[in-house]
């Protein structure tokens, strides 16, 4: 019956998933060489010092233990969260710190309670599908800042700000999805200067910071704004997934105090709590010591992986492609070279798939789906 609306927000109806997590299936081929999805390499995970923290934690548990914890986190882990922030060099008190149900609900909650639908998000021009759904879903409008080889082109972010008025800008200045830009000292400091003055809260997104590889990338921009006694506003998420394991399913958020309130009640409005046998294991394997050994051991194999995979590249396709060599996390951006005639990204993808080799197209990161592989 035709003007008769559905059960289901026309928003969501119309929605498509992640391009990303669609290619799972695809991954899963037998001889399928996936290059789609930022993973963590599985044999990597650490699943002994896991193991061990979890019949540690096992071993002692009682009822009040299984029992409902506290919104913000059970205290164990944002102890152990603050801690390992001060090593890095951030102002962080146990206080200050949500545990959140991996950093992607850190970004759907600040969606929620930071933007009013039809309001305006700044984002770069190429980004975490995810992040994008996200701000979607929130009713935000997005609105485009174009990138270049390092990251946000933050001189061209004022008339931006003056023309579109957004209330959020969301960027990931380390080793970013998909483009692996890192952002320099200098554009990250006139970054907090432009936040400051046009009144924007920024949503910085960190889950490959420490994946550096032969240098470490300049502070967070919420450190920088810390040492400043900036007023910007800086709301700071971090990942486990990366670093440790992607099925505890835990990130952190840091965030100022009138933030961090309405992000709890929007947090118990989604799911209460995250995981607390998840968050107690994560505690003992961060109290063990063990997070360091294991960090330099990802660096030192990432960056081996990421050179196999520039080599191959240039050996095999040096004569199509142009990009930058990783310097951390777990991108590649490749683009046609400037003289080549433009095909179509999932050309490409077709490509690959016959030969067994899965990449994502380009257009899944833009926000108007419009990119080059």
């Amino acid at each position: 019956m035709s003007g008769v609306r559905g059960p289901v927000r026309p928003l969501y109806a119309q929605a498509s998933g992640s391009p990303i997590r669609a290619m799972l299936a695809l991954a899963g081929q037998e001889g399928m060489i996936s290059l789609a999805g930022g993973h963590p390499d599985p044999a990597l995970l650490p699943a002994d010092w896991l193991r061990e923290s979890l019949l540690e934690v096992t071993g002692k548990l009682q009822g009040r233990s299984l029992q409902y914890g506290a919104t913000e986190g059970l205290p164990e882990l944002r102890e152990a969260s603050a801690a390992l922030l001060t090593q890095r060099g951030l102002a962080a008190k146990a206080a200050e710190l949500i545990i959140t149900t991996g950093s992607q609900q850190a970004i759907d909650l600040l969606a929620r309670v930071l933007i009013e639908p039809g309001e305006s998000i700044a984002v770069e021009s190429f980004n975490y599908p995810a992040a994008l759904q996200a701000f979607r879903f929130a009713g935000a409008r997005l609105v485009e800042v174009p990138t270049d080889a390092q990251g946000m082109d933050v001189d061209r972010l004022e008339p931006i700000l003056l023309a579109e008025r957004p209330r959020v800008l969301y960027v990931v200045p380390n080793f970013a999805n998909p483009t692996g830009a890192v952002m320099p000292l200098a554009r990250r400091l006139r970054l907090l200067e432009l936040a400051a003055q046009y009144g924007v809260t920024l949503i910085e997104d960190d889950p490959y910071g420490e994946l550096w590889f032969g240098e470490a990338p300049p502070p967070p921009l919420v450190q920088l704004n810390q040492q400043a006694g900036s007023p910007a506003q800086v709301a700071y998420m971090t990942s486990y997934s990366k670093v440790v394991a992607p099925a505890l399913r835990l990130g952190v958020l840091l965030a100022p105090a009138d933030i961090l309130r309405a992000v709890v009640l929007a947090k118990q409005a989604a799911d209460v709590h995250s995981g607390s046998l998840e968050q107690l294991t994560l505690a003992a394997m961060l109290d063990s010591n063990r997070l360091a050994p294991h960090l330099n051991l990802l660096r030192r194999a990432y960056a081996e992986k990421a050179a196999t995979l520039a080599g191959a590249l240039r050996a095999h396709a040096g004569g199509l492609l142009e990009f930058d060599a990783p310097q951390g996390g777990m991108f590649v951006w490749a683009r046609l070279r400037g003289d080549l005639p433009l095909l179509p990204t999932q050309d490409w993808m077709n490509f690959g798939l016959q030969h067994k080799v899965l990449v994502v197209p380009g257009a899944a990161f833009s926000i108007s789906n419009d990119a080059q592989p």
